[in-house]
């Protein structure tokens, strides 16, 4: 293949279809890792998997959105691997896809006769935006637009949903900026999405519902409310489905569920506001606030649904990886609120064992917590039940604490405490586990009289 390009180039089989790529060994890092924005024309072979599931969604779509024609929009190409997989995979009956590059376009054309489907795909040189305001003009009505840009999709998420708005076009949007997104980099975070930046215990998640709430902002000021089909994070990216709503009551209706997330570094303590909170409510640490962020349902269990039953007619694609990723939203779907990662606070119960008071304390959270370090639970009540669940015996001081307030517990805790060190640090982090459990042992009880 060399003899086309003036750089090295590779056939390479994904899913049902046959791609010219550039070849990854000439654009190896020193450490041996594929870069591929060093290529001359862009591929990226860890996003097969994101191709997968647009796959799926893409033929579930037909049934439970009741699309009858599948046109796709892809204005960003590169090599034309994810619009060829459209056509080919999910039978798309049109496919139009774009690229800046003049050597992408040329590769992508390539691809297109290797496969056979020009008769249904078409590709051109322009920009995203560009081409998506020609299809507007050529009267072309897409069902799919799916942008999958190399960092954030901001630059065209304006466009996008004004054409979206005009067509009930379904939206599919790849956010791979994710260190800014998760809070790593504030700035980037505050300029990009335009949000109050900070880095959560939930830090994956965050990521998945700032995006979203910047997409409902957006949205919000063309009079357009969004529903979420699906939304994920997983590998190194942020990927999402929705769809637009016609009415200012719509857009009302996503925009009153747009909050801040706040969470303690200390306790870990997270949860949701519609106001700028300062202190942790339970160890009067100061809170790290994020947002505005959605708070509303991550996906539609219908489609996730109806996307696991149709793994087994896509037997080409990462069935495993999918049936595992989508298992899981499926199992999420009705969560909303942030999650607690039982290490953290499992480090923090393990501190109270050190405490005189951990001889009722062990059985019912010390061993358990430990055993379920690798879980996540989205509701500290969760957590704290199955803990009992799992003890030995009930603790005996339970009952005897039963009158208490948080504030009495937190105070009989620490005046049993015994430091074994004079280290500030170590009696703050351990006064700070002391409060916990006090608040943990006053949710029981409350749980347990109702």
């Amino acid at each position: 293949m060399n003899k086309y390009y003036e750089f090295p180039t590779k056939i390479i089989r994904e899913g049902l279809v046959r791609v010219i790529v550039p070849d990854l060994d000439a654009y190896r890092r020193p450490d041996g890792v594929y870069e591929p924005a060093w290529a001359p024309v862009f591929y990226n072979p860890r996003m097969s998997f994101n191709r997968d599931i647009a796959i799926l969604f893409a033929r579930v779509s037909r049934r439970i959105l009741g699309v009858n024609k599948l046109s796709v929009a892809e204005p960003l190409a590169g090599t034309g691997v994810r619009g060829i997989r459209y056509a080919v995979e999910a039978g798309a009956e049109e496919v139009y896809m774009g690229d800046i590059s003049r050597l992408a376009v040329e590769i992508a054309r390539q691809n297109i006769q290797l496969n056979r489907v020009d008769d249904r795909v078409r590709v051109e040189k322009s920009h995203a935006n560009k081409l998506l305001y020609k299809l507007v003009e050529e009267g072309v009505a897409p069902s799919i637009i799916d942008i999958d840009p190399f960092g954030s999709p901001i630059p065209f998420v304006d466009t996008t949903l004004e054409i979206a708005s005009r067509f009930n076009s379904v939206v599919a949007l790849t956010a791979t900026d994710t260190a800014p997104l998760t809070g790593t980099h504030s700035s980037a975070l505050r300029r990009r999405y335009w949000v109050l930046p900070g880095r959560t215990g939930w830090e994956r998640e965050q990521a998945v519902r700032i995006l979203l709430g910047s997409i409902i902002r957006r949205a919000a000021s063309i009079d357009y409310g969004v529903k979420v089909f699906l939304a994920y994070y997983t590998d190194y990216y942020v990927r999402v489905y929705i769809g637009l709503i016609r009415g200012a009551s719509r857009a009302d209706e996503s925009l009153n569920r747009l909050v801040y997330g706040v969470y303690c570094p200390s306790c870990s303590y997270s949860s949701y506001s519609s106001i700028v909170l300062s202190r942790c409510p339970i160890c009067h640490h100061r809170l790290v606030v994020v947002g505005p962020l959605y708070s509303g349902e991550i996906c539609a269990p219908e489609i996730v649904e109806e996307m696991i039953r149709d793994i087994e007619e896509v037997s080409w694609i990462d069935a495993k990886k999918a049936e595992k990723l989508l298992t899981v939203l499926k199992n999420e779907c009705s969560l909303v609120n942030p999650y607690y990662r039982v290490d953290k606070i499992s480090a923090f119960l393990w501190t109270l064992e050190r405490l005189p008071v951990s001889n009722f304390l062990s059985d019912m959270l010390g061993v358990h917590a430990r055993k379920i370090h690798q879980q996540t639970y989205r509701n500290l009540d969760e957590l704290l039940a199955l803990s009992l669940q799992q003890a030995k015996s009930p603790p005996v001081a339970l009952t005897a604490l039963t009158a208490m307030t948080p504030e009495k517990i937190g105070e009989y805790l620490k005046t049993n405490r015994q430091f074994n060190n004079t280290d500030s640090q170590k009696q703050a982090k351990m006064a700070v586990a002391v409060g916990l459990g006090g608040f943990v042992l006053w949710r029981l009880l409350k749980r347990a009289k109702s």
